[in-house]
């Protein structure tokens, strides 16, 4: 399986731990949704797929999405992992990949060092939040979806306040002092994808727009095949 090139992203390193930005494919996106319609449409198929017992989210439903069609799991899981491997290098890069530094060494990851172990679609209405929080495994992402049609109005109204946050996700790390912070706030921006260490703490605040805010996560780990 060859790697998938997407758009060049960004490492943003505002203390410790990197948080890679970049953007899911079209293709991604669309196929996602067209799954998570159905699921989350269905009352049945919710309870179903219902992945709410794992998480902490205060939101309308959080559930697991089957792909059936082999070639749609296999371009969606290309894309997964080829994510984790940009940030991976990245990490190498920067001498902080401690974990690949003990169990490869010098090695190159490539998309087979990379499992993929759980994936859920979050739908989001407004006044919903998911508190505080981390994963679990080596590296977690979310893929912004959908969003409601005012959403951005919204947040650029916000942002005219002293301290944005309306349908912003938070990253926390260390403590604030002289000179540094200790948190960084993203925009959702459908297609948008983030790409974190799992034990990363982060908060997803509410907001009040009409309609769904859409997202998608998964954990994945490292590893050696034997």
């Amino acid at each position: 399986m060859m790697m998938m090139r997407m758009m060049t992203p960004k490492f943003h390193k505002p203390f410790s731990p990197i948080i890679m930005e970049t953007e899911a494919p079209k293709r991604f996106v669309d196929t996602i949704n067209k799954t998570a319609d159905k699921v989350l449409g269905s009352e049945a198929a919710s309870v179903e797929w219902d992945w709410s017992h794992m998480l902490v989210g205060k939101v309308h439903k959080e559930v697991q999405i089957p792909i059936r069609n082999k070639a749609d799991k296999e371009f969606l899981f290309n894309v997964m992992k080829s994510a984790c491997v940009d940030y991976l290098k990245e990490s190498i890069k920067n001498h902080t990949a401690y974990g690949w530094k003990k169990l490869a060494g010098n090695a190159i990851p490539t998309l087979d060092n990379i499992h993929l172990t759980h994936s859920w679609v979050v739908s989001q209405y407004a006044g919903e939040y998911n508190p505080w929080h981390h994963h679990s495994g080596d590296f977690s992402s979310v893929i912004y979806l959908k969003l409601p049609p005012n959403m951005h109005k919204e947040i650029e109204e916000d942002f005219e306040d002293h301290y944005p946050a309306n349908g912003l996700i938070e990253f926390m790390f260390g403590e604030n002092q002289s000179f540094r912070s200790d948190n960084l706030k993203f925009k959702p921006v459908v297609g948008k994808m983030l790409v974190f260490p799992s034990w990363l703490r982060h908060f997803v605040y509410p907001f009040k727009s009409e309609g769904e805010r859409r997202s998608m996560s998964f954990n994945a780990h490292m590893f050696v095949p034997e």
